[in-house]
């Protein structure tokens, strides 16, 4: 069994590398394929099942994007029904169910996530409504590093999301039961030090609590302890139990399984009180298979349990396989399972090792990174939360409705011994960072040097494990021959409406722009550069240059040169005393690279978009020009400079791709090979226009919202250029499928 329910779920796991998703035809003839093979070969009919089962489920879920076009911007009429509302500062966000997308019904209704601005009428769960909204499809930044926007909506099973332009209620619903509980602890809750964290621990509601304290728990390695996870499941179905044993015990002689079934009950009404998210109803699967075989009196290994909930809760919902939450919570309790096999009575010290080196792989995949203090920040946090923070909070959850009064003394507690715990982290937060951020090349080599140690470890001995190591040697440093960096890089990066251009030699970097920034906070420096400059290895910026102050462009430069105080900042605004403004035929020697100023001539104080500096970097046989926002006078006056001054290989489009930019001779006087139109998608100015993309149609192009970073790795007689989405899985690149091909290809 265990090797069927292995290959079920190493089938729906293939979904994460898909270059495209299959079409359905091919999913149902998988299907019918793996029933004629599941007698004969049963792990490969096993492996076929999953496969062809999530390549029927994400066609049937994702198939609405297509036929209604949801790759051209533009208004849609819905009819939905609320299933969650989060009340924030100035807006509301709502996940909607839809019954009708222009009056087209479907059969699976699509799960989409809406804002609206509207802070007067608070919506509710069970609220019906006629709305217009624009929507688009899961799309996020496309960078090597940062937050993975698509992986974490799908993982939610959010197919859309978009912005409420008018609505109107046709149905007003009841209070549910669940928000009516969740309102009243939160009254309860009033005043206290940490509520959001309270809320977040006890009840799995995540979205109120403070940016900074998710980037400090996360820095420390206690992430894990705040999210809702088996335990609070087990612990929730003990307390049902012994509750039983101590009320009902008369009745254990008529109804035997009395006590299980109490357990049982109390599982699933604090499932339902966390809104059945993913890592309760894979504690209630593995719970719930440990009571039937309590009762049948069966014995099953904990790797066949566990197997039977990962294949159970994947075929039930195969979203979850994008869900980094899931995948750290069932890892999580497989190397507990580890832990039980290696050593009869691990101890608290050899769980957190082995946990921490076992989830080392995942974290650097999810994050970038890895805590280097979470061993000995668990060790006492671990068994602090397990025996009495969480205990506590879960009773006091479930005495909510029948003694409030007690309730509220237990949230008292838990709030005191989170608000200790907070002050504690940020107390060693301000002694230094236990969070370290590794480039791609450090990456590279950890996953390297943890295979080694896995063999060692793990995989039986078939030939003198001495030289099987030393093989892997060999072949690690030729996989680190392989990888030399180029002679220098440029990454266009793909920041949204906006521009940012990062280059680098070696280890030292010129940054183009820094982006947007926006009132709630979400800035491009946090968001994109910053993870860049970690992963490409940057240890010191060597020059900021702000092209101008509009805030797509400037806003966020204060927050960089804070980061990187050494960087000499070059701009055509004064942006602080020690800017240097930009003027036509300033050059710099930087390593082996030459950079010019070419515009403006003089800058009337880069508060228009024709003072932007233009900044051309050559090394002698390659070039690239950055030209911010310049429009057609400013580029009039740069075709006038001496023939060939302007020529580049590569050139950032100027405007981001608008018509005022762009002319015929600005085109001519460079006459790049490549062209990068740094735009954000769906944007309401519609760049990079199609009149402009026509201009170029010598030169190989791309758009930063369709492909992503645009990377150029250059060598003295070399250039590889690597567009970051063409070589991620289907879902980064979902825009393509939906047109069937890429626009500019």
């Amino acid at each position: 069994m265990e090797r069927l329910l292995l290959g079920i779920a190493l089938g729906i796991c293939t979904a994460l590398i898909w270059p495209e998703l299959p079409p359905n035809w091919l999913g149902c003839a998988v299907l019918l394929l793996e029933l004629l093979l599941l007698f004969r070969y049963r792990f490969s009919g096993a492996v076929l099942c999953g496969l062809g089962w999530a390549v029927v489920f994400f066609n049937l879920q994702l198939g609405w994007l297509k036929t209604q076009h949801l790759e051209i911007p533009a208004l849609h009429e819905l009819n939905v029904t609320v299933t969650q509302a989060y009340q924030k500062s100035d807006h509301q966000q709502l996940l909607v169910s839809a019954q009708q997308i222009n009056q087209q019904t479907y059969w699976i209704e699509p799960t989409i996530r809406l804002t609206l601005n509207n802070d007067k009428y608070r919506l509710k769960r069970g609220d019906k409504l006629h709305i217009l909204a624009k929507l688009k499809i899961p799309h996020g930044l496309g960078n090597p590093a940062g937050f993975n926007a698509e992986r974490w909506l799908l993982g939610q099973g959010i197919t859309a999301t978009g912005t409420i332009s008018q609505f109107a209620l046709t149905y007003q619903a009841d209070h549910h039961w669940r928000d009516q509980w969740l309102d009243k602890s939160r009254q309860l809750m009033h005043e206290f030090y940490q509520p959001e964290l309270l809320m977040a621990l006890i009840y799995g509601e995540q979205q109120d609590v403070d940016k900074d304290d998710w980037q400090t728990l996360r820095d420390t390695g206690l992430i894990h302890l705040i999210a809702i996870s088996g335990m609070h499941i087990g612990l929730i179905a003990w307390i049902g139990m012994a509750l039983s044993r101590l009320l009902l015990q008369r009745f254990a002689e008529k109804i035997p399984a009395i006590h299980w079934l109490i357990g049982m009950g109390f599982a699933l009404l604090y499932s339902a009180l966390a809104d059945f998210s993913a890592p309760t109803v894979r504690s209630l699967i593995m719970l719930g298979i440990w009571v039937v075989l309590r009762l049948w009196q069966r014995e099953w290994s904990a790797i066949r349990i566990w197997l039977i909930a990962l294949a159970i809760m994947l075929m039930i919902d195969p979203w979850s396989v994008f869900s980094a939450g899931s995948w750290l919570s069932f890892i999580a309790v497989g190397i507990l399972g580890i832990a039980g096999f290696l050593w009869r009575k691990p101890s608290m010290w050899q769980i957190q090792c082995l946990m921490t080196v076992l989830l080392l792989p995942f974290q650097l995949l999810l994050f970038d990174g890895l805590s280097v203090s979470s061993v000995l920040i668990n060790i006492p946090a671990g068994p602090w939360f397990t025996f009495s923070i969480v205990p506590i909070g879960l009773v006091s959850g479930l005495l909510v409705p029948i003694f409030p009064a007690l309730a509220r003394f237990g949230f008292w507690l838990c709030d005191l011994q989170l608000h200790w715990l907070m002050s504690m982290l940020e107390w060693i937060q301000h002694w230094g960072s236990g969070w370290l951020s590794l480039s791609a090349y450090q990456q590279q080599m950890l996953f390297w040097g943890l295979t080694v140690w896995f063999i060692w470890c793990f995989t039986p001995v078939v030939i003198k494990r001495e030289l099987g190591l030393l093989l892997l040697a060999v072949c690690g440093l030729l996989f680190a021959g392989c990888e030399s960096e180029p002679g220098w890089r440029v990454d266009m990066l793909d920041i949204g409406q906006g521009l940012s251009v990062l280059v680098t030699q070696g280890h030292r970097a010129l940054l183009f722009d820094t982006g947007d920034a926006y009132p709630g906070g979400y800035n491009m420096a946090d968001a994109a550069i910053f993870p860049m400059l970690e992963y490409r290895g940057v240890q010191q910026l060597d020059y900021l240059v702000v092209s101008h102050r509009d805030k797509d462009h400037a806003a966020n430069w204060q927050r960089i040169y804070q980061k990187y105080p050494q960087a000499h900042i070059v701009s055509s605004a004064k942006l602080n005393t020690e800017t240097q403004i930009c003027q036509r035929w300033q050059q710099w020697d930087w390593g082996q690279l030459q950079l010019t100023i070419l515009s403006p001539q003089n800058s009337s104080g880069g508060d228009i978009n024709e003072d932007s500096c233009v900044l051309r970097i050559s090394d002698g046989n390659h070039s690239v020009l950055l030209t911010g926002d310049v429009q057609h006078q400013a580029e009039l006056e740069l075709t006038n400079l001496p023939a060939g001054l302007l020529r580049s290989d590569i050139l950032s489009s100027p405007h981001h791709g608008s018509r005022s930019s762009s002319s015929v001779a600005f085109i001519a006087a460079v006459a790049p090979d490549y062209v990068v139109h740094s735009a954000g998608y769906q944007n309401r100015w519609h760049h990079p226009h199609a009149e402009i993309v026509a201009r170029y149609i010598q030169s190989q192009q791309w758009i930063t919202a369709n492909d992503g970073l645009i990377s150029f790795e250059i060598n003295p007689n070399s250039m590889d250029i690597k567009p970051f989405r063409r070589s991620q899985p289907w879902y980064r690149k979902m825009d393509a499928w939906l047109v069937g091909d890429h626009p500019l290809k």
